[in-house]
């Protein structure tokens, strides 16, 4: 199961502590300093995703139980924008490096995706509490991945994927979802909601975000969805 350590980020008001997935995209406080004010939290607001970009690649920092004010400091020989999202995606802003001043920007260019060839390995329990390894769901029947925008949770749409098993025929097509929310039940519901059926994963232990790492599509604000086939390969 992937696991990720919990660390305590470094740069908020010390009546406030959330915990952080994976590595981190921030500096030491030697950085370059940025304080972004969120809007007021609502109900649903319960987790924050801050992605670094920079030349050499991307790396997203999960929150949780964090604060309206955030005060970071960033490696900006790694790292020239930042992409921030929360409230379930509805809100995301974003920070340019220009010359040695962050100035928040309006428009949001697509980030480039590169998948990789194969699909990588990827261990980790879904969003029912089952253990699931990804190379053996591979092996026994190719799969539609699909991963939710962080704006929203979007997906497909049930005919998107009906369409899709109808052409993978005679083999069956088994969609996993990889849902940017730290509620196992609000993967399950809006996943039910939408009429899809599959394989589905939250972010409660990290898993999204660990995926959206492995496979690339960090940075992506539109839901992606690729096939894998039963060596492996990405379509």
């Amino acid at each position: 199961m992937i696991m990720h350590k919990l660390t305590a980020l470094f740069g908020l008001f010390s009546l406030f502590s959330f915990t952080l997935f994976g590595s981190s995209c921030r500096s030491d406080q030697r950085g370059s300093h940025l304080v972004i004010q969120l809007d007021a939290k609502t109900s649903r607001d319960t987790v924050a995703f801050i992605t670094c970009i920079g030349p050499e690649g991307q790396m997203t920092d999960t929150l949780t139980h964090f604060d309206t004010k955030l005060e970071l400091y960033l490696d900006t020989a790694r790292f020239h924008s930042v992409l921030v999202s929360h409230d379930a995606g509805q809100r995301i802003r974003l920070f340019e490096l220009i010359g040695e001043e962050w100035k928040e920007q309006t428009n949001f260019p697509e980030q480039k995706m590169k998948l990789p060839a194969e699909a990588p390995y990827l261990v980790g329990k879904d969003a029912s509490g089952k253990e699931r390894n990804l190379v053996d769901l591979y092996r026994k029947h190719p799969l539609l991945v699909v991963f939710a925008s962080p704006e929203g949770l979007n997906t497909m749409t049930s005919n998107e994927i009906r369409e899709l098993r109808a052409k993978a025929k005679p083999d069956s097509l088994i969609a996993v979802f990889f849902m940017p929310t730290a509620s196992d039940s609000t993967a399950r519901l809006r996943v039910k909601r939408d009429s899809l059926d599959g394989i589905v994963f939250s972010d409660s232990l990290g898993v999204v975000s660990e995926a959206r790492r492995l496979f690339g599509v960090e940075g992506q604000v539109k839901s992606v969805h690729f096939r894998i086939d039963t060596l492996g390969r990405i379509k």
